[in-house]
């Protein structure tokens, strides 16, 4: 039996593109073959999960969505319907950050950039818990709230500020357009502990990009491979986005 990996592979309609990653039309399907990726990594070569139940939240415009659901039965769920694509996959739309389903629901969570938007990241990560199946695994990615660069605001440094006056001073300087309350490694792990033990990915990432759909430069790629994975592994705390595999306990 295929594993995920291998059937995404077949289901690829075209060739890939090797600069596929920084074309607007390939972008969110690089995003998810990265997704894929870990979750290869995380679950091994096990075949029971192929068209396993899959929760992707925050569906966007709903490319990543359809991507997954080449493998998995997915359902995703967003607080409001931008879809531009729609096939393949079931979308509810959310009222609040309570999700609409029963406990132990689903095989695998994915919350791609999602938890620095929500008003509780406890209450993210304990609706997760709930509907996630004992022996599940959650795909979540974030920025790193000690990364020097702020993201969403283009802004340096001062999101290192305690949250509400990050905020505050947003307002003040005219930028403000949306609450980010972003999360350190540390701070992450704190907040996933009572449900899951957490493993990091983001220092693979780092040493080994183009084998997550990263599409980095050959040369830049010789460099970051040559550098040991114990290096990464320690700087963790400093990476510019914390991609982890959490799982249910």
């Amino acid at each position: 039996m295929m594993t995920p990996k291998k059937l995404l592979m077949e289901n690829q309609s075209t060739s890939r593109d090797p600069n596929s990653g920084f074309m607007v039309n390939h972008n969110r399907r690089a995003k998810a073959e990265k997704i894929m990726q870990v979750l290869d990594e995380a679950l091994g070569d096990s075949p029971k999960l192929v068209k396993q139940r899959l929760l992707d939240i925050g569906t966007g415009n709903g490319e990543i969505a359809a991507h997954l659901a080449t493998i998995y039965d997915v359902t995703s769920v967003d607080v409001s319907d931008q879809r531009e694509v729609n096939k393949n996959f079931k979308f509810i739309q959310l009222a609040d950050e309570q999700l609409p389903f029963p406990e132990r629901t689903f095989d695998i969570v994915v919350s791609n950039h999602v938890i620095e938007h929500v008003p509780s990241a406890d209450m993210h990560l304990s609706e997760i818990a709930r509907v996630l199946k004992p022996g599940g695994i959650v795909y979540l990615a974030t920025p790193n709230r000690f990364w020097p660069l702020e993201v969403h605001y283009k802004l340096y440094l001062l999101h290192w500020l305690p949250t509400e006056i990050f905020l505050r001073v947003l307002k003040k300087l005219g930028r403000y357009h949306e609450d980010v309350r972003l999360l350190g490694w540390y701070g992450l792990r704190k907040k996933a502990q009572g449900n899951f033990a957490c493993e990091t990915f983001s220092d693979r990432i780092c040493k080994w990009p183009n084998r997550y759909h990263m599409n980095c430069a050959e040369r830049t790629a010789r460099i970051l491979g040559a550098i040991p994975l114990r290096l990464y592994r320690w700087l963790t705390w400093l990476h510019p986005t914390l991609v982890v595999v959490l799982y249910r306990r």
